[in-house]
């Protein structure tokens, strides 16, 4: 499931330039273990090098082209580098091939909506509301997750999209203005 792919939190506490190098090391001798080469995108995703995450991913699609939740996080990875039309096309294989999945849905709406495609964004998001995915939440778990890895100004705008959605939060507003302090937002 994307939403586990993405909030999976096995690079925490963890030296990731020593995991990085045990992995590549691994990958010597067994190039094409899908296992290892998700760890490795994992720990680049980590470290915010989503090019060297999609690289990775690009094989493992390569290597097991039905697997949605491969396509799915490739196309998160093109949102998340604003390669559009990337995203909408992986997000879209990966629902082709797993049409059961809200929260690709929920990323599939996100990036129609950047994208300036709102009629397609509201039906994404409709699939993702009816597959039972409560979009406040996604927002504030993505919220978290980027200010966990130091994506403060993409913190912000999720922290944003849920205040849009449910304004009564205190702790959310107040949240949103110390971020934006911080951030020298005015």
């Amino acid at each position: 499931m994307l939403r586990t792919r993405i909030f999976k939190e096995i690079c925490q506490n963890v030296d990731l330039e020593e995991k990085k190098a045990n992995l590549k090391e691994k990958l010597k001798n067994d190039p094409n273990n899908l296992e290892l080469l998700e760890k490795l995108a994992a720990v680049y995703y980590y470290q915010q090098e989503d090019f060297k995450a999609v690289e990775i991913y690009k094989k493992l699609v390569t290597l097991d082209p039905e697997n949605a939740e491969y396509l799915a996080f490739l196309g998160y990875l093109c949102y998340e580098l604003n390669e559009l039309d990337l995203a909408i096309d992986y997000l879209n294989e990966s629902l082709d091939i797993d049409s059961s999945a809200p929260f690709v849905f929920f990323i599939l709406g996100n990036t129609y909506s950047r994208a300036g495609m709102i009629k397609q964004a509201v039906d994404a998001y409709d699939f993702a509301i009816f597959l039972d995915l409560d979009i406040y939440t996604a927002h504030m778990d993505f919220a978290k997750k980027y200010e966990d890895m130091g994506r403060k100004h993409n913190a912000l705008k999720e922290y944003l999209a849920a205040y849009d959605i449910d304004s009564r939060d205190v702790k959310l507003k107040n949240k949103i203005k110390n971020l934006k302090e911080e951030l020298n937002i005015v």
